[in-house]
């Protein structure tokens, strides 16, 4: 990996990314285990963050040079670290702090002028949740520390930020998230928003660095400050609530969901990106298809690739997924953000790049959350929105080689579904395909294919999925247990016409789904409860697309996403698939 250290401090609107760069520190100060913090540890999480936050809007300034990496035991941020400290040994390493040590280290440089007060959230429930009478004053302190540049306090720690010396700037206790927005709404950024619950202390160090409006729940403001930031914004964060109400509300104002709610050390590891070089992923060779091969071909594709959070803290290391000992049995295509991740956490891509077997594909996890057939329908322009995404995205794709991006719909074979991919598609030059599915149910496409066009005028393949292998599922059509997919998948080719083979599907794989190990003809009896499952033997991710492809005949072969687009290609316009492929590089 190669850098080139720059000084870019905010973001600006290109189409090159849709992240704030972060301008590169001299030093990067570490603390210790923020697990291990004393009580109340939550207060001290939270305000470390505050000073990790403002120590990298004191870098982005020019009167800060070092940034803050908070220690939370191990993991794949350790190997994040390891790896961007190994490629720049001309940053500087400091001793570890403990919380208040950090707070003297800055206030000492004056990054720190005081503090602001809130109260901790007394409410019960589960995080993430609306729970009853919450209290958001965290997040009105978060929202205002990078205006003030005040660490945020809880009043149980109020007596000693007074023994090391700060003064009170604000006591927010009491205050709303509507107060906050109406009162400071001209002096946040306008290009993110941060959704975050009050009890969470990660990501706030982003946030406020750049001065970002933080708000969490069926607040009246959130819908007030998604109309207000500028299109094609950052959602940093996940709200509480119905998925699929949450990312509507966002898509509709033209704005990108991030599943970074529970993301860490984001102003450390985004430092500099705007400047990275990546190593490209090789792509699949079409000169390699045995032609004559005319068996029926199926391809398994994971879901949530566009969730940040999981891909840059514990995706690689799971057994369950990129970390399963059997990764590499079968062609399999991972979902992946890497349009985000090489904007936020590179090391994770280069990771992916060095480790891949043979059978491993990325296909871009649609450039971000947003549903394309419902994005930006509250604003005037918004299939000109979509196509400025889409150019970002495709940017983005063309830096890490990627040609194949999956993207999530309200409705897949809607009118408004076929407009958004033919815009999507006229932004690129090269995309090799798009594989479409549906919010509920996935496999609600059933396989279909349409065709829209590139930039060049040339024909690009929507492949929608035909199946998906979800827990407790077996009463959908195409959908269920890996057993019960399998047999789908073979009685579908028995029954297809000659004349409409060979069939060339795909399935998708939800990677939260537990099942248990259990060979037979019974299709139910990979279902378990999904509560604990894991402590009970359950198994998700890529263990189960095995089971799935064991069941398959002969007749059905598992090929990658990328070959099961080139014989789609091939099978609709063999001239014009012959040239491209004369063209493969």
């Amino acid at each position: 990996m190669a850098w080139l250290i720059a000084g870019p401090l905010f973001a600006a609107m290109d189409e090159s990314r849709w992240w704030p760069t972060q301008t590169f520190p001299k030093a990067v100060v570490r603390t210790t285990d923020q697990q291990q913090f004393s009580e109340p540890r939550a207060a001290l999480q939270l305000m470390v963050q505050s000073a990790a936050g403002l120590a990298a809007k004191a870098v982005n300034e020019g009167h800060g040079d070092e940034l803050v990496w908070v220690n939370n035991g191990g993991g794949d941020l350790e190997k994040w670290y390891a790896r961007l400290m190994a490629q720049h040994p001309e940053l500087a390493r400091t001793n570890t702090f403990d919380p208040w040590s950090l707070v003297n280290r800055y206030a000492k440089q004056g990054i720190i002028k005081g503090y602001i007060l809130y109260r901790c959230d007394p409410s019960k429930g589960e995080n993430h949740t609306d729970r009853p009478g919450i209290d958001c004053s965290a997040n009105v302190a978060t929202s205002l520390a990078g205006i003030l540049d005040g660490i945020i306090v809880d009043e149980a720690l109020e007596n000693e930020a007074k023994a090391h010396g700060l003064k009170l700037l604000l006591d927010v206790r009491g205050k709303t998230q509507r107060w906050c927005f109406q009162t400071f709404r001209d002096q946040f950024n306008r290009r993110m928003i941060c959704l975050q619950d009050p009890r969470v202390p990660h990501v706030r160090d982003l946030a406020m660095a750049h001065k970002v409006f933080t708000v969490f729940g069926n607040d009246e403001s959130v819908r007030a400050a998604m109309a207000w930031l500028e299109p094609l914004s950052v959602v940093l964060g996940w709200n509480c609530g119905d998925e699929f109400a949450n990312t509507d509300l966002s898509t509709g104002y033209g704005h990108i969901q991030t599943g970074t709610d529970w993301s860490l050390n984001l102003p450390v590891l985004m430092a500099g990106t705007e400047t990275l070089d990546l190593p490209r992923a090789k792509n699949f060779d079409p000169r390699t298809i045995d032609w004559n091969d005319s068996r029926a071909t199926i391809a398994f594709i994971s879901t949530d690739g566009d969730n940040v959070q999981w891909l840059q803290g514990n995706f690689f290391g799971n057994r369950s997924y990129w970390g399963d000992p059997e990764r590499g049995k079968i062609p399999f295509g991972w979902s992946c953000g890497f349009d985000q991740l090489v904007q936020l956490c590179p090391e994770a891509v280069e990771y992916a790049l060095e480790t891949r077997t043979t059978n491993d594909w990325f296909i871009e996890w649609g450039g971000g959350y947003y549903y394309p057939d419902r994005f930006g329908r509250e604003r005037t322009n918004r299939w000109d929105l979509l196509a400025q995404h889409a150019r970002r995205s495709w940017t983005l794709m063309k830096k890490t080689n990627t040609r194949v991006i999956g993207s999530i719909f309200s409705q897949v074979d809607s009118p408004e579904a076929h407009q958004a991919c033919e815009v999507f598609a006229g932004q690129t030059d090269g995309l090799l395909a798009m594989f479409a599915y549906q919010y509920a149910p996935y496999e609600g496409g059933a396989g279909k294919i349409y065709w829209v066009h590139d930039r060049n005028g040339v024909a690009v393949p929507v492949i929608t999925a035909r199946y998906s292998i979800w827990e407790h599922a077996n009463g959908r059509e195409r959908a269920g247990t890996p057993a019960k997919v399998a047999r789908e998948i073979r009685q579908t080719v028995e029954r297809t016409a000659s004349g409409k083979l060979p069939r060339q599907d795909w399935v998708i794989a939800h990677v939260w789904s537990y099942f248990k190990f259990a060979p037979g003809t019974d299709e139910n009896a990979e279902n378990m409860p999904q509560g604990n499952a894991e402590a009970k033997g359950g198994v998700r991710g890529y263990a189960p697309v095995v089971w799935c492809a064991e069941r398959l005949p002969p007749g059905v072969r598992v090929v990658s996403p990328e070959e099961l687009a080139w014989r789609i290609r091939r099978q609709h316009d063999p001239v014009q698939t012959e040239k491209l492929m004369d063209q493969f590089q």
